[in-house]
């Protein structure tokens, strides 16, 4: 296994990796920081990674497959963009800290965990079922509107917002475009998937004739299968394994006395036949279906409430303006070879060198020439023959003249008075300098910022990253470091630590950061 190094890393020049989530059979999924998200977006994104030597080294074919399936999976949720879709902020290609060449897309991040965590301990009640149900309904008709096939709808795939009020569809990762489709392949979780999905297991005689009869293209009913077995996890707490291939039949004892159950059951037996054609044929179909199965028995006179019941949505569909704009479609190469790829591409669409985020400015400042720049005497020697207004001059210097006889003495007169003045000058331009320095602090008069001082830290201060003490501490100035001023906000100095005070302890820790002006005494 070779796992990709991006951890505590800034990666694309914008996206400073800060912890690992998961790993999947191909794929990395990390939490980072977006440092060029706009105004009133969330800084908090996820990273998902595209490794393709997580097993094993693999062929061209495998990795060509991967590589397509991972760009598929981009384009889906483009493609199917809703408030209960996950959504895509960007893509992009880059090279980790040990040389290997990875893809990846940036995926906006649910802190509120998945379904299956929600509902493991605690069932739901049948209201809150539907509350959540309804939300995934929408965004899935909205999907097989676009065309698109989930192929793997379950708990895990079904994310929360922080507040645990939204859910969303995640993981398009095997998701099928119906226009594309062919055969089918075997794909999902066995004990959410359509039998279509696995058309190798049978749950009864062996239909011999059906092995000569074409493959049935993939249909929304495979993705209601999964959805209904998806509602018994919600309302069991518990996996339905002993239906794997097999219709539900039955509901736990716990939840089986329920006005509910019965009616309910009917609907999730009958979206989880075997026969895709004797299923649900639409999303809508199948949640007015539910909804209206878990009314009250008695209907009350006045509207009811969400702890009376629920009324069936008429319509899951939403308006367009709800929908976000996607961002550049992903586009991805092989990633093998990569001294091959990255020379055969155009500098702009070269794969981002990954930067450890203690050495971004330090990297930064090493991309600036320390070649000196030419003073403007020498530019103005190059040009003996230019006027002042930068045009040509048309008028050829001369010889002048020689003096008269009769001047000398006025001359060295004049020459004298010359000399005097100069060193007057001289002398008083050595006594202003001797006594003034711009640096000294005037007793009376505000501290003045020269940007390149230098002085010391009286303690142990934090680096932040902005100037305020709410921003991240990115690194250490230990009392006694000498440090360079950079800029100035308020009561707070942007500086380099030029030399620690002592050791530094994390030595991936920035050296450059904001520390308040208490904290420096300069010299």
């Amino acid at each position: 296994m070779a796992e990709l190094r991006v951890q505590q890393s800034r990666l694309d020049g914008r996206y400073d990796v800060l912890e690992c989530l998961g790993r999947g059979s191909y794929a990395e999924i990390y939490v980072a920081k977006d440092n060029a998200a706009p105004e009133g977006a969330p800084t908090t994104v996820v990273i998902k990674a595209l490794n393709i030597y997580l097993q094993e080294t693999p062929d061209a074919e495998l990795e060509r497959t991967l590589v397509a399936n991972f760009q598929n999976e981009a384009v889906a949720i483009d493609r199917v963009r809703h408030p209960h879709i996950i959504n895509r902020l960007g893509h992009g290609t880059a090279i980790d800290l040990a040389g290997t060449t990875f893809h990846y897309i940036v995926l906006e991040y649910l802190p509120g965990g998945d379904m299956l965590a929600l509902s493991r301990h605690h069932p739901l009640s049948i209201e809150k079922t539907l509350f959540f149900l309804e939300q995934v309904c929408s965004g899935l008709a909205h999907a097989h509107q676009c065309g698109v096939i989930h192929r793997d709808i379950k708990p895990q795939n079904l994310l929360l917002t922080a507040d645990r009020k939204i859910v969303k569809i995640a993981d398009f990762g095997v998701a099928r475009f119906e226009a594309n489709e062919g055969a089918i392949t075997r794909v999902g979780t066995n004990i959410y998937s359509a039998p279509e999905h696995n058309p190798l297991v049978q749950t009864s005689q062996l239909d011999t004739g059906a092995l000569v009869t074409p493959a049935a293209n993939l249909t929304p009913a495979a993705d209601i299968y999964s959805l209904a077995k998806t509602t018994y996890s919600l309302l069991a707490g518990e996996a339905p394994r002993r239906f794997a291939h097999h219709s539900i039949r039955e509901l736990p004892p716990a939840i089986s006395s329920e006005y509910w159950s019965a009616p309910v059951l009917r609907v999730l037996e009958k979206a989880t036949q075997r026969r895709p054609e004797n299923r649900y044929q639409t999303v809508q179909e199948f949640w007015d279906e539910l909804a209206e199965s878990a009314l009250p028995p008695t209907r009350p006179l006045s509207a009811p409430d969400l702890k009376q019941g629920r009324k069936p949505s008429s319509e899951l569909s939403i308006e367009p303006e709800d929908i976000n704009q996607a961002p550049p479609r992903a586009r991805f190469e092989l990633a093998q070879a990569p001294e091959l790829a990255r020379a055969s591409l155009e500098p702009s669409k070269r794969p981002r060198i990954v930067v450890p985020v203690s050495r971004i400015q330090q990297v930064a400042e090493g991309t600036v020439s320390s070649a000196p720049h030419p003073s403007a005497k020498d530019i103005v020697a190059g040009f003996p023959n230019q006027s002042r207004n930068g045009k040509p001059s048309s008028v050829q210097v001369q010889s002048r003249p020689p003096a008269p006889r009769g001047r000398p003495r006025r001359f060295l007169v004049a020459l004298l008075l010359i000399f005097s003045f100069s060193g007057m000058l001289l002398a008083t331009h050595k006594y202003v300098t001797s006594q003034w320095n711009p640096l000294r602090r005037i007793a009376g008069l505000p501290e003045v910022f020269v940007a390149g001082r230098e002085g010391v830290t009286t303690t142990d201060v934090n680096l932040r990253a902005g100037p305020s003490s709410s921003n991240q501490t990115i690194g250490l100035a230990e009392i006694g470091s000498r440090i360079k001023l950079l800029k100035e906000y308020n009561n707070w100095y942007e500086v380099h630590v030029v030399t620690h005070g002592r050791a530094k302890n994390d030595q991936f820790s920035s050296d450059r950061g904001w520390i308040s002006k208490r904290f420096v005494k300069f010299d």
